[in-house]
């Protein structure tokens, strides 16, 4: 069963989401990561949290489910995903999540230009290519967070 370590509370078998680590600032803008690579998404959530809240799923029919019932400041998407058509999913995002910006971040480009979006070729981009594309989508800043001594 997936575990939500935002609010420590055991999810349903049907949520197929979890969130991965927490964040201090109740302000933190929300991201959802679909990705079926669990490597990356574990890369991602250290990466943003705690500038951010990161849900991540694996599946686009699970995505979908979340983005018609909770809003997302960002979506991170791999569109490599085999349980449906991600492009359609990128086509309707806009109606699904008015105002939410996109990154594509897959080791194939996208067909179609990602308005309000990115793309980021995965696995050759830094660490600090990901936190500036993200800390500029969602106008966070450009200086990477600092780990605590």
């Amino acid at each position: 069963m997936p575990f939500d370590t935002s609010s420590n509370t055991q999810r349903s078998d049907r949520d197929h989401s979890a969130a991965i680590g927490f964040s201090i600032y109740v302000t933190a803008p929300r991201v959802l990561h679909i990705d079926s690579d669990a490597d990356t998404a574990l890369v991602l959530s250290a990466l943003l949290v705690p500038e951010t809240r990161v849900t991540h799923v694996t599946t686009i029919a699970a995505a979908q489910d979340l983005l018609l019932s909770e809003q997302f400041a960002l979506v991170v998407i791999d569109p490599e995903l085999r349980d449906g058509d991600a492009g359609l999913l990128l086509d309707n995002l806009h109606h699904l999540q008015p105002g939410a910006r996109v990154l594509v971040y897959s080791a194939r480009h996208p067909e179609a230009n990602i308005p309000g979006g990115a793309f980021l070729p995965k696995p050759w981009t830094s660490p600090r290519q990901l936190w500036r594309t993200v800390s500029d989508l969602l106008d966070l800043g450009q200086t990477m967070p600092v780990e605590p001594q």
